[in-house]
């Protein structure tokens, strides 16, 4: 562990890589949520409820275009309510991040982990982190699972990323509660093999690489090393075993498993028929 100097009276933050995936046996398909995690449940428009002693409208279309518009707003209101919430509580959870950070012992959270060759995994890349991150990690690709707010003061910005070598996308997801889209994955997904064939390594952050970043990771290795979702989230366990997939997250991480099989049966048929 090195420890790193976060500023002027600031405390350190001793920053650690874990060994690398390719070192792994193939883990057992489970998942293991953190009990620290706090309730992820959201809202939907099939969590809405509507009694079957409810009136049929005169005109049953006007009726479910009115239900829909209800359900929409519901969501909607939902959405708003986590995003506020996050922002309220983004300073907090940062502050604790970092105090396990220094905390010795079992109690002690690396701020990042290499997964394998191409692929860190960790929280904030904080402005005194660029050094290493350039010259000792060959990190040249990041992928900013943050909205804008969570990294503008803390971070480079894109430009002072591009002024030393690093290209950032940003997928950018809700703390806490966010679920990162199919399409989002699939995008972070390809980013981060465009390194992988340079032989240069990207960055996968969100605030504290344990949920949205841990996602994108798990997509990255169901993609590379043919796994399952659960066979990939124990995989990042192993190294950082702090992480946390929610229930939603750990769906859409099917999701994207269910297109990759496709798409790599649907190559096969074409490779045999060819032959």
């Amino acid at each position: 562990m090195v420890p790193v100097p976060l500023g002027p009276g600031s405390p350190e933050v001793s920053l650690g890589a874990g060994p690398e995936v390719s070192a792994l046996k193939r883990p057992a398909p489970a998942v293991s949520p953190s009990l620290e995690a706090a309730d992820d449940s959201q809202s939907s428009a099939s969590s809405l409820f509507w009694p079957s002693s409810r009136p049929s409208p005169a005109n049953p279309g006007v009726g479910r275009s009115s239900l829909r518009r209800a359900g929409w707003g519901r969501m909607a209101a939902g959405t708003l309510l986590e995003a506020g919430l996050a922002r309220v509580l983004f300073y907090p959870t940062l502050l604790y991040t970092l105090f396990r950070g220094k905390m010795p012992g079992p109690a002690h959270r690396d701020w990042y982990n290499r997964i394998d060759n191409t692929v860190l995994l960790g929280a904030l890349p904080l402005r005194n982190m660029t050094r290493r991150l350039v010259q000792d990690e060959n990190v040249r690709g990041l992928i900013t699972m943050n909205e804008e707010y969570e990294t503008r003061f803390l971070c480079n910005s894109p430009k002072e990323w591009k002024n030393v070598g690093v290209e950032q996308l940003r997928l950018s997801t809700i703390d806490m509660t966010g679920v990162p889209t199919l399409a989002n994955l699939q995008k972070g997904v390809q980013f981060a093999l465009k390194y992988l064939s340079l032989g240069q390594s990207v960055y996968v952050h969100c605030k504290a690489g344990r949920s949205r970043s841990a996602t994108m990771v798990a997509a990255y290795l169901i993609q590379v090393y043919n796994w399952t979702p659960e066979e990939a989230v124990r995989a990042i366990t192993k190294i950082r075993s702090h992480i946390y997939i929610r229930p939603g997250q750990l769906e859409v991480l099917k999701e994207f498993h269910k297109v990759i099989t496709a798409g790599a049966a649907k190559n096969e048929t074409c490779h045999t028929s060819q032959t």
